[in-house]
């Protein structure tokens, strides 16, 4: 009896950890799309008005990098899960 609600329980635990990293890879990919589009606007001014500073844009362009990693990553271990 014992076993099989380990069994059950594990089951149920592994779709919900899958689920949630589903859920989070697509909210980093929403805050990267997000990020890419801020950095193009970020470049725009810079390249209309260079005083507005170049750190704008290579801080623009890291967020948005690190937020699409995470989402691939987040992505890539729920496939691994699922397996």
């Amino acid at each position: 009896m014992a076993g099989r609600f380990r069994t059950a329980f594990r089951d149920t635990f592994r779709i919900a950890h899958t689920l949630t990293l589903e859920v989070l890879g697509a909210f980093f990919l929403a805050l990267a799309f997000l990020g890419g589009a801020d950095t193009v606007r970020q470049y725009q001014a810079y390249t209309a008005d260079v005083d507005s500073g170049a750190w704008r844009v290579v801080l623009a362009l890291a967020f948005t990098l690190l937020t699409l990693g995470f989402g691939i990553q987040s992505f890539w271990k729920a496939r691994r899960i699922r397996k």
